[in-house]
């Protein structure tokens, strides 16, 4: 219900961690959406809470029985005076609050998306609006007190001896530019406050950690404390690593996993004669992973497909692709990985599968798991050089940009149409302009 989290096995190591601590108070700066809290709220602690944001001060003051003092602003009357009648200064405008983090981004952006996004909220508003009220009228959170305040003057206040449990954005800015739509169209008794320096950094953590119980956690491995370091989180193999200190702790170290399971279908090998037919198979999720684990680039980060396929030859597996819906484009699916077997005397087998991919079979594969006509296909493809090999002459190159990951030099969007050939077509289309295997292969396999 409350916007964004932390790990599942984070929560779980604070409460591991506060069964040490004496019954009381305990104090919670920084508390954002409230997930320390709610992590404890079955414990009987009189939980305290401070954070200086426009969301977490409506949930706050609304958990606590203040008024939200939180009004849209009179400039904002024109385009959104349909959420005024919701804006009741309790429970209604934290859900109004609440509803805005989805669609007020999109308020004055061109573009036929935002602009659909805005009028899907506009007519269904009261209905959304009920529906969170009620959601949040069925929480069991209490707070002994929320205060507006920042980090830095509110831990002064912290008695010397109380537990401080905390999770701060050791990071500049990114909580304002989450709240910022919010800040645009609602006006409120927003507590003055400056970003953290990096003495200040230090300085807070010093507060938190100058006591007998705390609990603490940053996406840095920070080495002043080292020495208290209890946990090490990497929640998915796309996910950055949570690093937990504590005063007093169980140490924990949580990897993802993934479930794998075999795949008994034969695979082309080297040496071995690729043959027609081309088929496609749908593939388990455990499946999926066993090949992908023992096929792809290590240095891709693994994420969840919402349909996987296998590419068979002749009866064999000569590679993978898995898709997923557009979130942007209505008829329009992602390809979210593509990969072929190796090693085998085909070394441009990978375009064979880009072709299976964009066949009227894998179409028809698409449009029945995401109830939606695909006319298109876009992917993303992380390389050292300014074009993919693989893509070039199958898909269109739509944008290039340095990549977001240090392993490679360029991150390329390509994009092209679904259902323009058959497999029967891809297949005689490759063996033509890529099928030529290395001249060191044999016939045939022994």
């Amino acid at each position: 219900m409350f916007q964004g989290t932390i790990p599942g096995p984070m929560r779980s190591i604070v409460r591991e961690t506060a069964q040490q601590w004496p019954q009381g108070p305990v104090y919670i700066p920084c508390c954002g959406n409230f997930t320390i809290e709610r992590s404890l709220a079955s414990m009987g602690f009189a939980l305290h809470s401070s954070d200086v944001s426009i969301y977490t001060t409506a949930i706050g003051r609304w958990l606590t029985g203040q008024p939200a003092g939180i009004r849209l602003r009179e400039e904002s009357h024109d385009q959104l005076g349909w959420l005024a009648e919701s804006m009741d200064d309790g429970v209604g405008t934290v859900a109004t609050l609440m509803l805005g983090t989805r669609f007020l981004a999109s308020v004055d952006r061109d573009g036929l998306w935002h602009q659909r996004v805005v009028r899907s909220y506009r007519d269904q508003w009261e209905t959304k609006h009920t529906e969170t009220i009620e959601k949040l009228s069925r929480t069991e959170l209490q707070l002994a007190s929320y205060q507006a305040e920042d980090v830095r003057s509110w831990l002064q206040t912290v008695p010397s001896d109380a537990p401080v449990c905390s999770f701060p954005p050791f990071y500049g800015g990114g909580y304002e530019k989450l709240y910022e739509p919010l800040n645009t169209h609602f006006d409120w008794d927003a507590p003055e406050y400056a970003p953290l320096s990096d003495d200040d950094v230090v300085s807070v953590l010093g507060a938190i950690t100058d006591r007998p119980y705390w609990l603490t956690a940053s996406n840095h491995d920070v080495e002043e404390l080292r020495p208290h370091l209890r946990g090490v989180i990497k929640a998915t193999p796309r996910a950055a690593p949570f690093y937990v200190y504590a005063s007093k702790a169980r140490t924990r170290i949580v990897a993802p996993r993934q479930p794998i399971e075999p795949v008994t279908v034969p695979r082309l090998r080297q040496g071995e004669q690729i043959e027609s037919p081309l088929t496609l198979s749908l593939l388990k999720p455990g499946q999926f992973n066993a090949l992908r684990s023992r096929y792809l680039n290590p240095h891709i980060a693994p994420g969840a497909a919402n349909l996987a396929v296998a590419v068979k030859a002749g009866g064999r597996v000569i590679g993978v692709f898995a898709m997923s819906p557009s979130s942007y484009t209505p008829d329009e699916v992602y390809l979210l990985s593509d990969f072929a077997v190796a090693p085998t005397s085909y070394p441009r087998l990978s375009k064979l599968i880009v072709l299976a991919a964009t066949s009227q079979e894998a179409q028809l594969l698409c449009q029945r798991a995401f109830s939606r006509r695909v006319r298109a296909v876009a992917t993303t493809a992380f390389s050292n050089n300014p074009v993919s090999m693989k893509y070039r002459g199958l898909l269109k190159l739509t944008k290039r940009s340095p990549a977001t990951d240090d392993a490679w030099k360029f991150q390329l969007q390509y994009q092209g149409p679904m259902g323009g050939h058959d497999l029967a077509t891809a297949f005689a289309t490759w063996t033509k302009k890529w099928g030529t295997p290395t001249t060191n292969t044999p016939e045939t396999a022994p």
